[in-house]
């Protein structure tokens, strides 16, 4: 993949929107939460941050993928949620609120642990010998930068102009998705003549990846009594990565073309079982009505 103007400039300033559109949807409230239905929090923030990384550390490993695919996979497998999980957790009627509440902790959590486990994962695959490193405190700065600050800032937006965050909240949420699509799409106009390559290489892993993990998701929500909105919102923030991060990290600062493979992939194949799964839930409600 070219490391043009797709990757330096649009993807951050893409991200970063992203992080400032999540930031302007959150109130005090949704932090409170922790506090009020802990069970739920922690089993979300667990299922995301342990079980996703630990199943995709063991299907990788099944699958014997090339070190640089399995390290843009695991970086992917750190990173957080997005916006999208959100969109996709009111489509399949799960706990909104708790969907936002995971993806903010979770965001204000991995520019710590993403250069931590990403530089282990890296080490454990290329070797201490190798020229491609995560270094923790440049990688955690572009993190804050790009995630972390931006979230701050929308929550003093919606902190002193409410009533504006309100009246263009679909603007808003809307807007920065669409420009991850157009990066992503962008990205993959770039590498049309290899998608077939990308497609067989990372095809299978994706997509099991990515239906184990909200299968998981709903099987650790179900297993401590949680109830069916709530699991259905545990699994979709479990399966639903935010794929940017996961470029950017691969792309940019480890300026690695075949890393970022798996990221762009993931975050187009993930769709297919994310939607399978709301299809079978609408027809299962509409055999129950």
């Amino acid at each position: 993949m070219n490391h043009d103007i797709v990757l330096q400039l649009a993807l951050p300033v893409t991200l970063f929107c992203i992080m400032f559109s999540m930031g302007s949807s959150l109130v005090a409230a949704d932090f409170k939460r922790v506090v009020q239905t802990p069970a739920a929090v922690i089993t979300g923030v667990v299922s995301q941050m342990v079980v996703l990384p630990l199943a995709a550390f063991i299907i990788l490993s099944l699958l014997q993928l090339p070190p640089e695919l399995f390290i843009g996979f695991m970086i992917l497998a750190f990173s957080p949620g997005g916006t999208t999980s959100n969109m996709f957790s009111y489509l399949a009627q799960g706990d909104v609120a708790l969907s936002i509440t995971l993806t903010a902790i979770v965001s204000l959590v991995t520019p710590l642990t993403i250069p931590l486990l990403g530089g282990l994962v890296l080490e454990w695959q290329l070797g201490d010998q190798s020229e491609i490193v995560l270094p923790f405190l440049p990688t955690f700065a572009k993190l804050v930068v790009i995630t972390l600050i931006p979230v701050l800032l929308g929550m003093l937006l919606r902190h002193y102009r409410a009533a504006f965050c309100l009246r263009f909240e679909k603007l808003m949420t809307r807007v920065p998705l669409l420009m991850l699509l157009l990066v992503i799409g962008g990205i993959i106009w770039q590498n049309r003549t290899s998608m077939s390559l990308f497609l067989d290489q990372t095809g299978v892993p994706a997509l099991l990846l990515s239906s184990l993990a909200l299968g998981l998701g709903y099987l650790a929500a179900k297993l401590v009594r949680l109830q069916l909105r709530t699991a259905r919102t545990i699994a979709i923030e479990t399966g639903i990565q935010n794929g940017g991060t996961a470029i950017l990290i691969t792309g940019t600062i480890l300026n690695n073309p075949n890393m970022t493979i798996a990221p762009v992939m993931y975050g187009i194949l993930m769709l297919i079982p994310t939607f399978a799964y709301i299809l079978w839930l609408n027809r299962r409600r509409a055999v129950i009505a």
